[in-house]
């Protein structure tokens, strides 16, 4: 099998209702998380779009400072998104006064450690932190995950 590396124009920007079709195609968030969360004032689901239309990554803030639901699809990690998906999420905060922004990684995923760690993120602590994850019939079970809690100054 012969790989292909994919380059697209992509856009973050905050969701919409009409973005949740297309996330649920790939993404077991939907219902959950991401529709209760657009109905609240203290939440923001952002969004990559590849060429401004489809959802390639997302990323929830709590608007009292903390990140979650990091998610950028795999064909198109390492092009950038993350770090945009996290400097917007950074941005919101900042403008409403939030001056520390929190997050949980799961203790296995070195990527995204390094990834946070590089954007000045420092480790804080650790929890036993629970997410939903697919089961073959598509509903969605709740998985325990070791994890560290990361901060940053912001």
């Amino acid at each position: 099998m012969k790989k292909v590396r994919l380059r697209v124009d992509a856009e973050v920007r905050r969701a919409t209702k009409r973005d949740l079709p297309a996330l649920g195609t790939w993404s077991g968030q939907v219902r959950d998380t991401f529709e209760p969360a657009l109905e609240r004032d203290d939440r923001v689901l952002l969004v990559a779009l590849a060429n401004g239309r489809f959802p390639i990554g997302h990323l929830l803030i709590d608007l009292g400072g903390v990140l979650s639901n990091l998610l950028v699809l795999a064909g198109f990690r390492d092009q950038g998104l993350g770090t945009s998906l996290i400097a917007e999420g950074e941005r919101l905060l900042r403008e409403r006064g939030v001056e520390r922004s929190t997050l949980a990684v799961e203790k296995a995923n070195e990527a995204a450690i390094r990834l946070y760690r590089r954007l000045g993120y420092v480790t804080e602590g650790e929890s036993m932190e629970v997410w939903p994850e697919p089961l073959p019939d598509g509903k969605m079970q709740p998985v325990e995950h070791p994890s560290w809690v990361m901060r940053k100054t912001l």
